[in-house]
């Protein structure tokens, strides 16, 4: 089934949402997004890894410009960042059904995706409205499809998945769960995506091919053949540069 977020609000107040995940690359990006059509509230972000101790200033000069937002006080745009463990608890407490689940790190996405689906915590999929969607797609829970990208006939999303700008995935495709897409990845026919696989920035994949659970693709590369479980591959044509074990 495909789930979208809800159309703008035209009259009463957003639904009271939490964010799993902080971080103004990836979080910022997805609530300019949620900010437009005025659907969701967000109360506050839960940080499972704890907050980093971090030199603002220095972090400010590594970036091209002023304008990256950094935890401060443990707040971020302007709400709180809580690290406790018993997230679960704390939204049942708050009466908070529905989280937007953007933790970077895969298995902890994962994680904390089944934790939220035993108490009956939604994860909110949210699809851009310029994305083209095929006949007989499938897309599943939590997953986030950035602006631009072109989801191919009768392919399959999984749970959890984050496919950003510009990405096509061509017919009769399926992408698993808790993967990592990043702009620009163009995909043959009949490519499968095994789960908690990371693909970098501009890489093609041609048709037939398998991408082995736990991969990494890196940026820029032309995968011509099945890539194995837990490797890193790069280049083109891509190739293994080594056995790539994923941890939290």
């Amino acid at each position: 089934m495909i789930k979208y977020a809800p159309a703008p609000h035209l009259s009463g107040r957003p639904e009271k949402i939490a964010v799993f995940g902080f971080k103004d690359s990836l979080v910022g990006q997805v609530l300019q997004f949620l900010n437009a059509e005025a659907a969701y509230d967000i109360v506050y972000f839960f940080s499972t890894t704890g907050l980093p101790d971090l030199d603002i200033e220095k972090e400010h000069n590594k970036r091209p410009n002023r304008k990256t937002e950094f935890p401060i006080g443990g707040k971020i745009f302007g709400k709180s960042i809580f690290t406790t463990p018993d997230y679960v608890e704390k939204l049942r407490s708050d009466g908070i059904g529905k989280v937007l689940l953007l933790e970077e790190n895969l298995l902890l996405r994962r994680e904390i995706f089944s934790s939220l689906k035993i108490a009956g915590i939604e994860s909110i999929t949210y699809i851009h409205p310029s994305v083209f969607i095929g006949e007989q797609v499938t897309i599943g829970e939590g997953t986030i499809i950035f602006p631009k990208c072109y989801i191919g006939y009768k392919s399959d999303i999984g749970d959890g998945t984050i496919i950003q700008s510009n990405c096509a995935v061509e017919h009769h495709n399926k992408i698993g769960d808790f993967c990592d897409i990043n702009p620009n990845l163009t995909t043959g026919g009949f490519t499968r995506i095994n789960d908690l696989v990371e693909i970098n920035i501009s890489v093609d994949i041609i048709n037939k091919i398998s991408v082995g659970t736990g991969c990494r693709i890196g940026a820029g590369s032309l995968v011509l053949s099945s890539c194995e479980p837990n490797s890193l591959y790069y280049g083109r044509p891509a190739k293994k540069i080594r056995h790539h074990e994923l941890s939290k």
